[in-house]
């Protein structure tokens, strides 16, 4: 089952007004990661313009390799639904920042 969570967002100039967050994340990650953090940094992108990736029917697919919280770094993977006004999380867990903070 994938929890579905009221929120308006802004993304590449579209109106959404929900979040679906895939459980995938919990089989590696469920120690760093839950559906609240996840929603708290989808937040960190509204009104943004990302590139998207590949786009399967109705769904466009990107990723956001740098979404912060916490002074924690976070990789989001992510799509847009086409027919529907929502924002679907793929899969969200933390990378080294090491990697981007030399």
């Amino acid at each position: 089952m994938r929890p579905e969570y009221i929120l308006k967002l802004d993304i590449n100039g579209r109106q959404l007004n929900r979040v679906i967050i895939e459980q995938h994340y919990k089989k590696k990650h469920a120690r760093s990661i839950n559906d609240q953090l996840i929603l708290e940094l989808v937040k960190e992108l509204n009104e943004g313009v990302f590139t998207i990736e590949e786009q399967h029917g109705e769904f466009q697919y990107f990723t956001v390799d740098l979404v912060w919280k916490n002074n924690k770094a976070y990789r989001l993977i992510l799509l847009l639904c086409i027919a529907e006004k929502y924002l679907g999380v793929i899969n969200a867990f933390r990378i080294n920042r090491r990697k981007y903070h030399g």
